[in-house]
């Protein structure tokens, strides 16, 4: 498996495990064990256009990466919410988004913590496909324009 494969697994796992973390109400440090171990996650739920449901397993995700993320988002919450919230207009708050779609963006911006030279258009590609795994509507738009607004702040 390619390197580049390994990170974007890594990506799809970190964004999994803030999910469940939160979701669960569980200690992120438990959940990071659980994915590094893995006890949980490494998996997909992939639905085809005829409704029926199909799991697609994650291997050789970079564990490197993933637990720089996750840490990453840990530390920095607030900070990356109020980023989060900042992108969107004054009658919109970040919690009106999904608890999936808050973590795709708030790993895609504590990659640009992690990699602030690499870029922007390659961390903003990874987040717009891994978005298109779980929607095919406006939040991939959304998220194309929430990573690239902020790549273009840190950026300058």
């Amino acid at each position: 498996m390619s390197k580049t494969q390994k990170y974007t697994n890594a990506r799809l796992n970190a964004i999994q495990a803030l999910y469940a973390s939160e979701f669960k109400d569980d200690p992120i440090e438990k959940t990071v064990y659980d994915f590094l171990n893995k006890e949980v996650g490494n998996k997909v739920l992939l639905e085809n256009e005829n409704g029926e449901e199909s799991f697609i397993p994650i291997t050789d995700a970079d564990a490197e990466l993933f637990t720089q993320l996750v840490k990453t988002v840990k530390d920095k919450k607030d900070q990356i919410d109020e980023i989060i919230s900042n992108s969107f207009s004054k009658d919109w708050d970040k919690d009106r988004v999904e608890l999936l779609l808050q973590n795709i963006l708030r790993t895609g911006i504590a990659e640009f913590f992690i990699h602030p030279n690499l870029d922007a258009p390659i961390i903003i590609n990874e987040y717009v496909d891994i978005t298109r795994s779980f929607y095919d509507g406006p939040e991939i738009r959304l998220v194309n324009a929430v990573l690239d607004k902020f790549a273009k702040v840190i950026r300058s």
